[in-house]
């Protein structure tokens, strides 16, 4: 039992930042059928990614006071697409992420909470690995069933 003092260990503890062997296996055996991308999605429920946040400067600087402090919030990554929608990234290492922006902070997550993210921020999919030979969007019902397995963990309620 925990006493009133005691911090809660972090989800990650330990965590080295390395890809989850099993979901790059799944991501590397992708060939464009369901019966391969099923256990890829399946992979990413429960598997740790990495999304990027970044500062956001919440100050209007050019109608603030002089010696005014400067604020900002932490706002999650997106990308948008030709088609205007867009995505929540996720990468299955820090050196992926790191590699693709050098300049974001890392927020490891499960992939459903992943999911569940995006869709509370309005985001019609999640980019696992973009530009990477093992891409993987997911969007529509699957992205609905991905980010499900978040609320159902956590009690129902939006990720936070």
């Amino acid at each position: 039992m925990r006493g009133p003092h005691e911090l809660h260990r972090p989800a990650f503890s330990g965590d080295t930042g390395a890809a989850d062997p099993e979901l790059v296996a799944h991501l590397a055996a992708l060939d464009g059928t369901a019966a391969r991308r099923l256990p890829a999605v399946r992979a990413l429920a429960t598997a740790r990614v990495f999304v990027p946040v970044t500062a956001a400067l919440t100050t209007d600087l050019a109608s603030a006071s002089p010696g005014l402090d400067k604020h900002a919030e932490m706002a999650l990554v997106t990308i948008t697409g030709r088609d205007g929608r867009r995505a929540v990234p996720a990468f299955t290492s820090a050196a992926a992420l790191l590699a693709w922006h050098p300049d974001v902070r890392l927020v490891p997550v499960e992939g459903a909470r992943a999911a569940r993210t995006a869709l509370d921020d309005g985001a019609a999919a999640v980019l696992v690995d973009p530009g990477q030979p093992t891409q993987l969007v997911v969007t529509g019902s699957e992205l609905d069933q991905l980010a499900a397995v978040w609320s159902e963990a956590t009690g129902g309620g939006p990720a936070g």
